[in-house]
C-alpha cells in the first residue's frame, strides 16, 4: 500500500510541477481512497461484532483484507484501524480545504 501511495505521489508531483494539475486536485483521489477505506473497515468492524455472521471473527471485504494484517485479528484492532483511517480521511479533507483556500489567495494576488 505504501508503494501505491508513493507511486501516486510521484505521478501527481510530476503533473503539479508541469502546472497541469493543482495541488488540491491531486488530493481528491487520496480523499476518495481514505473514505472508501474507512467505510470498508467500519463495515468489517461492525460485522465482527456479530460472530454468527462469519462463524467467529473474520475479514468481510476485499479492501479490509488489503488493509489489515494477516494475523492477530481482534475487535479492538478492527476498531483502531477504522478510527485511524477515519482520522486520515478527516485530515485529507481538511488539507483539501486549506489547499483550495491557498490556491484562491494565490490566484487573487496574481490578478
Amino acid at each position: 500500500m505504501v508503494f501505491i501511495l508513493l507511486l501516486y505521489g510521484i505521478i501527481a508531483g510530476v503533473f503539479i510541477s508541469k502546472r497541469k494539475m493543482k495541488m488540491s486536485q491531486a488530493v481528491i483521489p487520496m480523499i476518495a481512497f481514505a473514505i472508501l477505506s474507512s467505510v470498508a473497515l467500519g463495515q468489517n468492524y461492525t460485522t465482527s461484532l456479530i460472530p454468527e455472521v462469519n462463524d467467529g471473527i473474520g475479514i468481510s471485504n476485499f479492501l479490509a483484507a488489503f488493509l489489515l494484517p494477516e494475523a492477530g485479528w481482534t475487535k479492538e484492532m478492527f476498531l483502531s484501524k477504522f478510527e485511524l483511517y477515519l482520522g486520515i480521511s478527516i485530515a485529507f479533507i481538511f488539507i483539501y480545504f486549506l489547499l483550495v483556500i491557498v490556491e484562491n489567495i494565490k490566484s487573487n494576488v496574481k490578478a
